[in-house]
């Protein structure tokens, strides 16, 4: 058993993806742009600043979603373990297909926004409910819990969506760190007993 000062659980978000959110596409458009997302990896130049990459030598146990994006990361943080790579800790899934048909020109992150406000308001054909979303969170962050209380330092590398929901539920678990874990590319939050 690990002592509560020696336990700590540090959420990653993925470095920044070759294909960017900036991209202006129409809302027909966007499935496609999703597919493109999902199959990035990280940027060539992206390298991740030096506190993160310290912070991923201190762990004692890496897990990485399966995603490239989060793998790519994982790698790039050269983790002193093999991590664990499970698709539980893959990005929130929100609808894809909106109910929008409209020629209008947004720009990526216009278009996730809509979509993720849309999944938070119940639509969510074809893909992981808010509810069975924060289900997969809440096991996660008692799997991680479980985790750091028997190996020390635990890292996440994943999507800020999904650390979202994690963080929220760690906190509801006793873990005590900022309410949301940082969102920007390389964002990294640790979260202690």
């Amino acid at each position: 058993m690990i002592t509560q000062s020696t336990a700590s659980i540090t959420l990653i978000r993925h470095g920044p993806p070759t294909v960017s959110l900036r991209t202006r596409i129409t809302g027909q458009e966007f499935c496609a742009f999703v597919k493109r997302y999902e199959a990035a990896k990280i940027r060539r130049q992206a390298l991740p600043p030096r506190s993160v990459a310290q912070t991923m030598h201190r762990a004692n146990l890496v897990f990485s979603s399966h995603r490239p994006r989060a793998l790519h990361t994982t790698k790039l943080l050269q983790p002193p373990v093999p991590p664990i790579v499970d698709e539980r800790f893959r990005e929130i899934e929100f609808p894809v297909h909106l109910p929008l048909p409209l020629p209008l020109r947004c720009s990526a992150l216009t278009w996730t926004a809509l979509a993720v406000l849309l999944w938070r308001l119940g639509y969510s054909p074809g893909c992981e409910s808010l509810n069975l979303a924060r289900q997969r969170a809440r096991a996660v962050a008692e799997l991680l819990t479980a985790k750091a209380d028997c190996a020390g330092p635990v890292v996440l590398v994943a999507h800020g969506g999904i650390n979202r929901l994690i963080a929220k539920e760690l906190r509801r678990l006793g873990w005590r760190g900022p309410r949301l874990p940082r969102s920007r590319h390389w964002g990294c939050t640790t979260y202690r007993c």
